[in-house]
């Protein structure tokens, strides 16, 4: 399945969606700024957690968590372009989980995994 990957920076006109709303159930909401102290008692640490895309969710919600990620939430998403590191397996839950996965170490509080139920973490390594 190919895959959209944002190519350009969202402008101030496009809305900024909450990573903890779900697109397939819910308009788009503004998103506010949240600050939380860094978790101190996640399971395994984030050295040991991963934030993935979570396999039951639809392809639709997954893409627009993946360009929330790569846009307006400042994930590092250069190795899950054509011709990046990351780019196979060209899916969206593959580069949606690469997405999710920058966010989460940038943002490393358990909420900052939950993409409007298209995420989750894990113990695995990915």
């Amino acid at each position: 399945m190919p895959t959209i990957i944002p190519t350009t920076t969202p402008t101030s006109s496009s809305p900024v969606l909450n990573p903890t709303s779900n697109p397939d159930t819910a308009s788009p909401m503004i998103m506010t700024p949240m600050t939380m102290a860094p978790a101190t008692t996640m399971s395994g640490g984030l050295g040991g957690s991963w934030c993935v895309a979570s396999q039951s969710a639809s392809e639709r919600a997954v893409q627009v968590a993946l360009d929330y990620a790569c846009g307006h939430g400042g994930a590092d998403c250069a190795a899950i372009q054509p011709g990046g590191m990351c780019y196979n397996p060209n899916t969206v839950h593959a580069h949606a989980s690469y997405a999710f996965n920058s966010y989460f170490r940038k943002n490393p509080v358990p909420s900052s995994c939950n993409f409007g139920g298209t995420a989750v973490t894990t113990n695995i390594d990915p």
